[in-house]
């Protein structure tokens, strides 16, 4: 069987795997059905990233000394139990033990599923294509995952555990699609030979903090990764404040995955049109898009929400480009887990300082301190980049060459 068929395949892969509907209701759910309070959420939000980072590097390694598909059946299914337990759990530590579950599958799919992609195009001689295919895959997820939103408010009106529900049979339905991938061949320097697991980590930790370009990129990515989810956290907490109804949030979501799916579709246009400057455009839309929700107090603030959604759509083809350009493909899986170890991590000390600011000041004054933040972070990143790499701070192409 070719891996061509792989191609094909990881479209559905991608739209069933990534099928989890919750996203809308996620909130509602931890506060009003299991009983959490905000600084809770931010407490398990932050305990589930440091379970991912401990579970990254392991796991990812499994994925390039084993194979990619052992790595993602083992992903989806961990995922799926995690969202089935949510149902029954109780409480904040019930909570956890699902959060926890969650972040296992996540670090087995993490780096997997976009080292299967590159190695089959790779394979085929069509590397130039993953760009363009990676955008495609997230922009049909994104579609999904907008009539889910809408789906997911009725649900939840209904029973609130049946987005839970339907979102871990959307995720067992993937395994039966990864079951017919087949492994591609993974291509080694000259002079490789076959490593032994503990030498596999060791090997990918040395080149992921010594490569400039590979460090570089990921010293911007961790603070762009930070901001980004912080934001999402935020969402729903904003809309409640200005006083959409619940109703009205699920087809407010739609909208966000119509622009993300659109987005990514384009993504290559985009990245062709911002040339020199993408990553400083990617940041850009999220400072914004915080100083808006700063200082819009009404419902009509929320459309600023969608700058966010343009992000989010460019986020990961565009620097799963960048990386994948320079990691080497029998340690690609590796390389691409401790990238999402170091950006969790961040995340992981970050997330209980939200809690803590969202509890002690308005949502709109959040919002303005993480767009200060991050504005100072961001030039301090491109400082770093232009020192590292001795080139001109706009100059941000020169780390896809």
């Amino acid at each position: 069987m070719s891996v061509y068929k792989n191609i094909k395949r990881f479209y559905l892969y991608k739209m069933l795997s990534g099928a989890i509907i919750i996203g809308p209701i996620i909130m509602l759910y931890l506060l009003n059905v299991k009983g959490l309070d905000f600084k809770q959420v931010m407490l398990l939000s932050s305990i589930a990233a440091i379970a991912t980072v401990i579970f990254e590097v392991p796991t990812g390694a499994v994925a390039d000394y084993w194979s990619r598909k052992a790595s993602l059946i083992l992903g989806s299914s961990f995922i799926a139990i995690s969202l089935a337990f949510y149902v029954t759990a109780r409480g904040f530590w019930g909570c956890l033990i699902a959060e926890v579950l969650f972040a296992l599958g996540f670090a087995f799919n993490s780096g997997a599923d976009t080292a299967l992609l590159y190695d089959s195009l790779l394979e085929l001689k069509q590397e130039n294509e993953f760009q363009r295919i990676a955008g495609l895959a997230q922009s049909r997820l994104f579609w999904v995952q907008a009539l889910g939103s809408i789906a997911a408010g009725f649900l939840y009106e209904y029973n609130e555990h049946l987005p839970m529900i339907f979102s871990a049979v959307f995720v067992c339905a993937s395994i039966l699609i990864i079951m017919l991938f087949k492994e591609p061949e993974v291509k080694k320097h000259e002079n490789s030979e076959k490593k032994s697991y503990f030498k596999q980590v060791a090997d990918s930790a040395y080149f992921t903090f010594t490569h400039k370009k590979v460090k570089a990129l990921l010293v911007y990515v961790t603070v762009f990764f930070v901001f980004y989810r912080m934001g999402f956290f935020l969402f729903q907490p904003y809309m409640t404040t200005v006083n959409i109804p619940v109703r009205y949030i699920g087809i407010m979501f739609f909208l966000f995955n119509v622009v993300a799916a659109l987005t990514s579709r384009n993504c290559h246009k985009i990245m062709a049109y911002t040339k020199k400057r993408t990553l400083s455009f990617l940041s850009a839309l999220l400072i914004v898009s915080f100083l808006l929700l700063g200082v819009t107090k009404i419902w009509i603030g929320s459309f600023a929400i969608l700058l966010q959604q343009v992000a989010r759509g460019l986020y990961s083809p565009i620097t799963r480009k960048y990386f994948n350009k320079h990691i080497e493909s029998n340690m690609r899986a590796t390389v691409l887990s401790f990238i999402s170890l170091v950006t969790r991590l961040a995340g992981s000390l970050m997330f209980p300082l939200l809690g803590i600011l969202k509890d002690n000041t308005s949502i709109f004054n959040t919002h303005l301190v993480l767009a200060s933040v991050m504005l100072l972070l961001t030039i301090l990143s491109l400082i770093y980049i232009k020192d590292k790499l001795g080139k001109r701070v706009k100059d941000i192409k020169t780390l896809a060459t």
